[in-house]
């Protein structure tokens, strides 16, 4: 997997450091290693994107094949009242979502719809946190920091 850092924070070196690592860590625990190294990833720091887009973080494709992506960029609100934990809960929320498009199970269609698995569904008509996709996001999101954390700082409270 290739990762890339820039943004709005992104010369703290210990956030850069951490986000990397947990790239690396979510993309191995969520697709595996035979499919995370085909895996592209720039992430994005932003300030106040909370503020901005009514939204911690979002996971956009940037392949040319939309059918089988394999490019992303995840944007997170990185402003500085946020700690890492934070943010790096954010940006497994943003993986389990990566995970889903890479593995065929979301796909975003234009107009409002969306396809979950093998059903569509009207996004503008569907509650945000209700979607199964992003019900999926949420459950996963703290137990993928959890894990990490454990494993990042050996047990040790984080940064």
């Amino acid at each position: 997997m290739r990762v890339y850092i820039d943004g709005y924070r992104s010369h703290n070196k210990a956030l850069s450091n951490a986000l990397n690592e947990a790239a690396w860590y979510y993309g191995l625990v969520l697709l595996g290693g035979r499919m995370a190294r085909h895996v592209e990833v720039e992430i994005k720091l932003t300030k106040d994107l909370k503020k901005k887009e009514d939204a911690y973080g979002y996971c956009h494709i940037i392949s040319d094949n939309l059918n089988k992506p394999r490019e992303f960029c995840i944007e997170l609100d990185a402003s500085t009242k946020f700690d890492f934990a934070q943010i790096l809960t954010w940006l497994g929320h943003e993986f389990v979502h990566l995970k889903q498009f890479v593995r065929g199970e979301l796909f975003d269609y234009e107009y409002g719809k969306t396809q979950w698995k093998s059903r569509k569904y009207d996004t503008f008509a569907t509650k945000h946190d209700k979607a199964p996709w992003e019900r999926e996001a949420y459950r996963l999101e703290g137990i993928l920091y959890e894990e990490f954390a454990d494993w990042y700082c050996g047990g040790k409270e984080f940064l």
